[in-house]
């Protein structure tokens, strides 16, 4: 007969340390993310990628990337919105406001992936824990003010790879790729 293993606290720490942490960006040729607080393209196609991989799960985001939603998409449904801030009064109706990166990490509870969302900060400072990537590769050269940090791409291997063309609805082409790394 098998002995059983009592749950306990470091059981449960174990498991929570098994989570997947993954980021989702979107960057051009330079790791450009962001412009005046926005998105320096339009890629319908690819917002339904970013809600196909974040579906369900908690979503990680510092404020100012909360904030670059359009009012009427936030929170994002059918996702545990997080955000980070150090504004100790700021309020986002419908999602969990944290003021520590260990706070957010905890408010998006034991689940097998949580989603790093942006921005620049927050990516960051959870790159090293991160083990997947949901990226999209904007097949640009733009101008803007954010930027994905520098990363060592030999550490990562590709699993998915999906090519979109430019079209009437998508200034650019770009490529989804899914990148995974071990811890």
């Amino acid at each position: 007969m098998k002995e059983s293993i009592p749950i306990n606290e470091s059981t449960h720490q174990s498991k929570t340390k098994n989570r997947t942490f993954a980021m989702v960006v979107a960057m051009d040729k330079n790791r450009l993310i962001g412009a005046d607080n926005g998105l320096p393209w339009r890629l319908p196609d690819d917002m339904q990628w970013f809600v196909q991989q974040t579906m369900g799960k908690p979503v990680i985001m510092g404020r100012t990337t909360y904030e670059s939603i359009p009012a009427k998409f936030r929170p994002l449904k059918g996702r545990h919105n997080i955000v980070l801030t150090r504004d100790r009064n700021y309020k986002a109706p419908g999602a969990t406001v944290v003021h520590s990166v260990e706070d957010a990490l905890a408010s998006a509870g034991d689940v097998e992936e949580v989603i790093i969302g942006g921005g620049a900060n927050l990516y960051i400072q959870l790159l090293p824990r991160t083990t997947r990537l949901y990226l999209t590769l904007v097949e640009a050269e733009l101008e803007g003010d954010a930027y994905f940090p520098e990363i060592e791409w030999f550490a990562w291997r590709e699993t998915f790879r999906q090519p979109h063309p430019a079209d009437e609805r998508h200034n650019f082409a770009f490529t989804w790729l899914i990148l995974e790394r071990d811890e």
